[in-house]
């Protein structure tokens, strides 16, 4: 080590610290940890083994006789997603191709969605008989022939006739 006498009257010494670490206090500061590790795990298993008891039933006996497959409460997970999609499909597609019943009793029939459009294209879209009538083109100009005089648009553009909401 070396000395050197600084400036007012200060020495500095240059050098290593005088002690290291003792080896007996790291062993002691590893032993406890492992130790501690040792205990958590102990617990840790301990209280796994207490909360994974399974309660047995109150005194309910069970039927002597236990017929079919006793499900479990809803919600029940989905087993097979892709087979369970499948079905749905398939029951909807069938449904969208078939003819079949909806009320019998009303006399409300369901068809196919083929023959819905067929019949669609040969009757065209149901027309309200209230409904004035619109603009349609005169066949083979292309124009759009102008309403009638007396129907015109009233002079008013709320509907209520200038009255508030509520018929106010």
């Amino acid at each position: 080590m070396e000395v050197r006498p600084g400036t007012g009257g200060t020495t500095h010494v240059r050098g290593y610290e005088s002690s290291d670490t003792s080896v007996y206090n790291v062993g002691v500061l590893a032993s406890a940890f492992v130790g501690l590790l040792i205990f958590g795990f102990i617990v840790g298993y301990g209280t796994f083994k207490i909360l994974g008891l399974e309660e047995e039933p109150a005194s309910v006996p069970p039927g002597l006789v236990q017929t079919g497959r006793v499900l479990p409460p809803a919600p029940r997970l989905q087993v097979d997603a892709r087979k369970d999609l499948n079905a749905y499909l398939k029951d909807q597609q069938e449904m969208l191709d078939t003819y079949g019943w909806v009320d019998q009793k009303a006399g409300v029939v369901r068809i196919p969605v083929d023959r819905a459009m067929d019949l669609l294209l040969e009757k065209g879209l149901p027309v309200r008989a209230e409904s004035a009538p619109s603009q349609k083109p005169e066949v083979g100009t292309g124009k759009k022939t102008p309403p009638p005089a007396a129907e015109t648009a009233p002079a008013s553009s709320n509907p209520s006739g200038g009255r508030g909401v509520g018929g106010e």
